[in-house]
């Protein structure tokens, strides 16, 4: 049985806190409980559902060919070029990487990419198509330690997924070379959206996203396992991009009509424009990108 937990260390009370169904897939017509810690903030799934893999159906990764992978790859650099600020060679490893945009970024800019993916299809594709070596597992705490250390390691928008993300925590800080860095991206509960639309922000995609993870409890809890914090932003564009589809797909989630739901996708875009003041506002953008890097305790003792 798939459980979540609570933050390691953290003696604050979860509350119940909201109730809500599939909105974004209408996958079966279950309720799913969400509980709320009063001191970190914590938000995590409850009951989660005996065949979560039930909602991620086969249209969940559409697989490009290899020129429109390319094409995807070129025209959204804003990935690795938060990489390279921070690393410009070495061994990277994607945990999550779906069909491998950013492993194919980071493969182009030179780095030797491993990957870790739970989908088989992509994982088959990664490796015919991408050219890395991607390793089919759904337990990436267990599957990291065989591949060797890395320089970096990146979840885009994964952690959320991750049914014990402490544990992979670990993993990761054990696995990263003295000052290698970890990038996490993921969706804020500190989000303006989220105040504003509750339990149907799309954000909390029910039942795939297990957390709603403050970007504070990972610092935290990071620094206790010798990262620290190097870069923290909810401004950048993968943040505004997301953004715009809170608003999009909140209005479309109205309507099962196609019709409607394009309207909606016309009309939120358009809201997102007029409401960016409110989102562009210190740590209140819809997603985060967090970036850690590990103490070199041998330079530091030096």
């Amino acid at each position: 049985m798939t459980k979540t937990y609570h933050t390691p260390g953290c003696h604050g009370k979860e509350h119940d806190w909201f109730q809500v169904s599939d909105r974004n897939r209408r996958i079966g017509s279950q309720e799913f409980r969400y509980l709320h810690c009063d001191h970190c903030g914590l938000v995590r799934l409850d009951n989660v559902p005996s065949n979560l893999g039930d909602y991620y159906p086969a249209d969940y990764y559409a697989l490009p060919t290899a020129g429109q992978l390319a094409t995807i790859a070129d025209a959204a650099p804003f990935k690795i070029d938060v990489v390279k600020r921070f690393a410009k060679q070495g061994r990277l490893l994607e945990i999550g990487p779906a069909y491998g945009v950013f492993a194919f970024q980071a493969k182009q800019a030179g780095f030797q990419v491993d990957a870790i993916e739970m989908d088989a299809r992509c994982c088959d594709y990664l490796t015919k198509v991408v050219g890395i070596n991607a390793v089919h597992s759904d337990s990436p705490h267990e599957a990291i330690s065989p591949l060797g250390t890395h320089d970096v390691i990146a979840l885009w928008h994964v952690i959320e997924h991750v049914p014990d993300p402490w544990t992979l925590l670990a993993a990761i800080a054990n696995n990263l070379t003295p000052n290698g860095i970890l990038i996490l991206a993921a969706p804020n509960p500190d989000a303006w959206q989220f105040h504003v639309m509750g339990k149907q922000w799309p954000h909390v995609d029910a039942p795939r996203h297990l957390y709603l993870l403050p970007a504070q409890v990972l610092i935290d809890y990071a620094k206790n396992l010798g990262l620290e914090q190097v870069h923290y932003t909810t401004t950048d564009s993968d943040a505004r991009k997301w953004n715009r589809f809170g608003w999009q797909k909140l209005l479309m989630n109205l309507t099962d009509r196609k019709l409607l739901q394009y309207a909606g996708y016309l009309v939120g875009y358009i809201v997102s424009i007029v409401l960016a003041p409110f989102e562009t506002r210190a740590h209140k953008g819809s997603a985060y990108t967090l970036i850690l890097r590990k103490v070199d305790t041998g330079t530091k003792q030096a």
